[in-house]
């Protein structure tokens, strides 16, 4: 029988739980996921006292309900990025992207966080010809601007990477990996217990109040009936940003769902026959999917996007099975043992930022690359907490934005999800071409 809860909750270690809420901290976070654990640890090694706070269960959130996928990357591409922030820029955001990567990797290694960690690489699927030509393209102006360990795959190799008729070739990048993401977000708690910080969940921030215009003033952080006396305070909530906490964050963050399922094992040889590299694995269709072995090597997982708007992971499970059957028709019929779904944050721009409101700082917005980005932003955070006056990252120049009549509550969802199926039609159309 399919459990509707993640697969990585399975057999995990409970969290420990932090005792008495101090009444002042130097720095309260608002989100207890990849962002605000990284920056918590980097602010408790430079001697600041760290408070952070989550509305859920500690490790609720996106940060345990992932892929697992570590890899760097946007949704925006050089060409879009120069269009819009100018070249130099446009460079930046792509190098951090490596930098991210570098980042987190080291992170896992310099700790010793046991969480499966693997350098499979990733490989990125044509939908349709037309797709090689433009990735060839990106990947040749990415390589102007840093160094990136990636190459294009002939359309006639491609079996000794997947086991499918269904793409046109791919782009595979040497580097990335993968990570069991619920031990990854364990071992971020602890190092952050372990450096002095106090976390809670089940503690839903219910107000942040400037003590007065000087910013230097500090804040009063209210929760239920306590409240925090602190100097900053950053908000790390991505998919998860409620209206109730910052009306200004929630109108320029779309919470997009994801939608995962595992199969049943079906043995580390049938895994191996289909992905012989053990990578992991996403296409560039629109309504694209990704998918990957276990860490046991033993199941494969595959998420999608099942719908941009929010449904139940009971009406998602059967799309997914489907998807699953498409691309690995051996696998069709085959039992699945979990499915489940988790908030993705999107911006506007496409690109994360780092930014503050009224004095109030946020790192979010990684539009479905946190697991390396994440991590990473929220360190970031951190150091532009201990140096204000300093810029610390391009993605301060990445400024959220907002839209007309969008409150937090994104009714327009739905009609994006009928836009990309119209897309991904008019795709098959040009695959069939080629079939």
């Amino acid at each position: 029988m399919t459990k509707f809860s993640p697969y990585w909750w399975e057999d995990q270690p409970k969290y420990s739980e932090s005792n008495g809420i101090p009444v002042k901290a130097d720095v309260v976070i608002v989100g207890a996921g990849f962002t605000g654990l990284s920056a918590a640890i980097t602010l408790a090694k430079s001697e600041l006292s760290v408070i952070v706070f989550d509305s859920e269960e500690i490790g609720f959130g996106a940060s345990t309900r992932n892929g697992g996928m570590l890899g760097s990357g946007h949704k925006v591409s050089p060409q879009q990025a120069d269009k819009k922030y100018g070249l130099d820029i446009a460079g930046k955001i792509h190098k951090e992207a490596n930098a991210s990567l570098a980042f987190t990797t080291n992170l896992i290694k310099d700790n010793n966080i046991d969480c499966d960690l693997q350098i499979c690489g990733r490989l990125r699927t044509s939908w349709v010809p037309q797709d090689q030509v433009s990735m060839s393209e990106n990947l040749n102006k990415l390589k102007a601007i840093d160094h990136f360990n990636s190459k294009m795959i002939d359309p006639n190799l491609m079996s000794e990477s997947i086991k499918t008729d269904l793409y046109f070739g791919g782009q595979y990048y040497q580097d990335h990996g993968s990570v069991h993401p619920r031990k990854f977000h364990y071992g971020l708690h602890q190092l952050a217990i372990d450096a002095g910080v106090k976390v809670f969940g089940n503690k839903p921030v219910k107000k942040v109040t400037r003590l007065s215009t000087d910013e230097k003033d500090g804040f009063i952080v209210s929760i239920s009936n306590e409240t925090i006396n602190c100097k900053n305070v950053l908000i790390a909530t991505n998919g998860y940003t409620r209206t109730t906490l910052s009306k200004y964050l929630s109108r320029r963050i779309l919470p997009v769902p994801s939608y995962i399922i595992t199969t049943d094992e079906i043995g580390i040889e049938r895994v191996n026959s289909l992905i012989p590299g053990g990578h992991c694995i996403v296409e560039t269709r629109k309504r694209y999917c990704y998918y990957r072995p276990t860490p046991c090597g033993k199941r494969i997982m595959i998420g999608t996007r099942a719908a941009m708007h929010s449904i139940s992971a009971e009406k998602a499970l059967p799309i997914l099975q489907k998807t699953l059957s498409e691309i690995f028709p051996e696998l069709d019929g085959v039992k699945v043992s979990h499915c489940w779904t988790g908030f993705t944050g999107f911006s506007f721009s496409m690109l994360p930022n780092l930014g503050s409101h009224n004095g109030i700082y946020s790192a979010m917005g990684y539009c479905g690359n946190g697991v390396a980005m994440a991590p990473y932003l929220g360190h970031m955070a951190a150091l532009k907490i201990l140096e204000p006056d300093k810029k610390v990252t391009v993605f301060e120049d990445t400024s959220l934005q907002s839209r007309p009549y969008y409150f937090g509550k994104p009714w327009f969802l739905p009609i994006a999800s009928a836009y990309f199926k119209v897309y991904d039609k008019f795709d098959n159309y040009r695959r069939n071409k080629y079939l």
